[in-house]
């Protein structure tokens, strides 16, 4: 009886993988073969100079989606994301979208987490206000970032409660290289191109990330570092130590284990439980107007981690916008 239990524990870790993969195969190739179906990332951060569009937003409709996430020794978390909106003017618009959530869990985690639920879910309903402000001597862009907690907590797709997240950039460009900042405040720490963090948090912090992109054509490099500066008490979710079916999330008390997403689904604890800086770099491909890849690296000094960035975009609105032969 143990030796059959462990061949259906072994069968059902090997469907599991294999679900994971196909999964991942299917959005991948669903991208490929259908490239009218994503348009702006759906991930809030104002970032990205003025150069690409200096009138601003083109008034109308958006939709689209974005395939994108990041790999590291503590996990891999993906996304699938789908944004519908309206631009009102050249300077503000409006998004609406929801996240659809792969998450692979290290085989040293799945150790002690035999009992974790399935990595694969819908994530949290957002809403996106975005307002944008070119101008020759100084671009900025704003957006404010509303979720509602539809995803399961269970698996580390919500936290709970609803979050808002403020974010500023500004660039100034100087012929193809363009310093640009971003400096944002909520009450949960947005993931970024860079990093798909393999947590979730709850609680106020502010972000700032400093660098300068260099856009000689289709393709843009990007260099910046980053920080994140918490205050109060935080609440940290895990996405790869997961809560049974059954079990109840909750914290087993304080910590200040910064790695306490690996062995816990529910931490809390003072600011220096997610406060964070670190470096990113990154790489942008745009082959066509309505296509966005992309690869980029980000280095938590103390989480100690490495984490390798993907992104794929196709804009619908571009491909619907009629064209001035």
């Amino acid at each position: 009886m143990i030796f059959g239990a462990n061949v259906n524990k072994k069968n059902l870790d090997s469907r599991a993988g294999w679900f994971f993969r196909a999964s991942v195969f299917g959005a991948l190739l669903f991208l490929a073969v259908c490239p009218a179906s994503f348009a702006q990332s759906p991930l809030p951060a104002a970032s990205g100079t003025a150069k690409d569009n200096p009138g601003g937003f083109t008034p109308g409709v958006t939709l689209g989606a974005k395939f994108e996430g990041s790999y590291s020794g503590d996990g891999g978390v993906y996304d699938f994301g789908t944004a519908l909106g309206y631009n009102f003017s050249r300077h503000f618009g409006v998004d609406l979208g929801v996240p659809f959530y792969f998450v692979n869990t290290p085989t040293s985690i799945k150790s002690s987490n035999p009992g974790a639920a399935s990595g694969i879910g819908i994530g949290s309903f957002f809403t996106d206000l975005r307002w944008n402000y070119p101008h020759k001597s100084l671009n900025y862009s704003s957006a404010i970032h509303l979720t509602a907690p539809t995803g399961d907590k269970k698996k580390g797709f919500s936290i709970g409660h609803a979050t808002w997240n403020q974010t500023n950039h500004f660039d100034h460009a100087f012929g193809d290289f363009s310093p640009f900042l971003d400096a944002g405040v909520g009450n949960s720490i947005m993931d970024t191109k860079f990093f798909h963090r393999p947590f979730m948090t709850y609680g106020y912090n502010a972000q700032f990330n400093a660098g300068v992109e260099y856009d000689p054509g289709k393709f843009s490099f990007s260099v910046s570092a980053y920080d994140v500066a918490p205050w109060g008490n935080q609440t940290v979710i895990s996405r790869v130590f997961r809560c049974g079916s059954a079990a109840k999330c909750s914290s087993g008390g304080k910590t200040t284990n910064r790695k306490s997403f690996t062995t816990s689904s529910v931490s809390t604890g003072g600011a220096d439980l997610v406060r964070d800086n670190g470096f990113n770099a990154g790489i942008d491909y745009k082959p066509v107007g309505y296509l966005d890849l992309e690869f980029d690296y980000s280095r938590s000094v103390p989480l100690q981690l490495n984490s390798y960035s993907f992104g794929i975009g196709v804009d619908l609105s571009w491909l619907l916008r009629p064209r001035v032969h």
